[in-house]
């Protein structure tokens, strides 16, 4: 049970970060693979853990940018959770042996 709580409280501040990169305002974890003057990246292995990269906020095309991926976001997470809810849907009718269930709402 306390791992559960643990891993609960993980997920929580981590979808709280997202949530604040994304919706809000960013905060400034590390510093970005790209050079301002010229656009060219510092680093070609350069990865972030979550969230953009902090050259986005304030460039011209910020706006159009963050929407566009906020959309894509959005999109993803909802097919992966209605998907989600299909699988559960699937292997609970198979466990409790309802067959008409199954085939009528699960297969379609």
């Amino acid at each position: 049970m306390r791992y559960f709580l643990w891993l609960m409280g993980f997920f929580a501040v981590y979808c709280g970060f997202l949530y604040n990169d994304f919706m809000s305002l960013p905060l400034y974890l590390w510093k970005s693979c790209y050079q301002k003057e010229n656009g060219m990246m510092k680093d070609p292995d350069c990865v972030y853990p979550f969230g953009i990269d902090p050259t986005w906020y304030g460039a011209a095309k910020e706006i159009n940018f963050i929407n566009s991926l906020k959309m894509k976001v959005s999109v993803i997470l909802g097919v992966s959770h209605m998907l989600l809810g299909q699988m559960n849907k699937g292997l609970n009718a198979l466990y409790f042996g309802n067959r008409l269930d199954f085939v009528h709402e699960f297969i379609p």
